[in-house]
């Protein structure tokens, strides 16, 4: 394998850096987006990767009663509803 070596100018090695960071928090910002993470209401893909559980799960645990909200046939599940229906599950050693 053949090794190139770049040589750039620290204003060039600057904007190649800033060029970096920009795409990086882009991507980031655009995950968090996806995930619900920002969000008050989450869809249920994004519950899945909240709860990082499998859809068959989630659809269990919403046959067992977890709350949701219902907006012209849109589902959307409340986070904070969500993390206090769920601690009904929490058990203490």
């Amino acid at each position: 394998m053949n090794e190139i070596t770049v040589v750039l100018s620290n204003p060039q090695q600057e904007a190649l850096q800033n060029k970096i960071h920009e795409i990086l928090s882009h991507q980031i910002e655009h995950f968090r987006s996806e995930l619900g993470l920002h969000g008050k209401y989450l869809k249920k893909y994004q519950l899945c990767h909240y709860l990082n559980l499998s859809n068959n799960t989630v659809d269990k645990l919403i046959a067992e009663g977890m709350p949701y909200i219902k907006v012209d046939g849109v589902v959307l599940y409340e986070k904070t509803l969500i993390d206090k229906w769920l601690q009904n599950y929490s058990q203490s050693s």
